[in-house]
């Protein structure tokens, strides 16, 4: 089961990125420690002893929106688009790119960068959720109380992190859960 207070891990197996993947999208507007739980319920209930994309394959399309949403996990029929996708894609999930990871519906901006920021160790890229715009307010920047829609303010207010996270000397996922920890109230 991921666990969302100590998310970052650069060095998981095949197995474990797909994992870590669904739960960011799992976790998209949604409490991450609920979103970690109900995407463990859903793997088990699938899951057998395949990889999460093989399992997801192997139980097929026809259904998977209602088993996503006896475990609880929301937005259910939009995120088992999103699981389809990905179980049938083929991207290398330790090269691909925010944009190769964009291509597929439902993982945005904040998504793929969370997903790629707590699983590569240099990784410049920040996941703007409203832990991180609400510290980027506190700290005096004018930034938008959502994750930004268009990709020029979501790039603009993305130096700003990146730059805060370089000043602090830790690394971008580092900065990003110690600002999760905080202003979550997990600290």
């Amino acid at each position: 089961m991921i666990d969302p207070v100590n998310i970052t891990n650069f060095n998981l197996s095949k197995v474990e990125l797909e994992e870590m993947l669904l739960f960011w999208i799992c976790a998209a507007g949604k409490n991450a420690i609920t979103a970690s739980k109900s995407l463990d319920k859903f793997l088990t209930m699938i899951h057998g002893h395949k990889r999460p994309f093989a399992a997801i394959l192997a139980n097929g399309y026809a259904g998977l929106d209602l088993k996503m949403k006896a475990c609880g996990i929301g937005c259910y029929s939009n995120k088992a688009e999103t699981f389809w996708q990905l179980a049938t894609s083929g991207l290398d999930l330790k090269k691909c790119s925010t944009d190769d990871l964009e291509t597929i519906f439902g993982i945005g901006r904040k998504t793929s960068r969370c997903f790629i920021m707590h699983s590569r160790k240099h990784a410049r890229c920040g996941g703007l959720d409203v832990h991180i715009l609400h510290y980027l307010s506190d700290q005096g920047f004018s930034v938008p109380k959502q994750t930004p829609s268009s990709k020029k303010e979501y790039t603009r207010v993305e130096n700003i992190f990146l730059e805060l996270a370089d000043k602090s000397g830790q690394s971008t996922a580092d900065f990003d859960l110690s600002i999760w920890k905080k202003y979550s109230g997990r600290v």
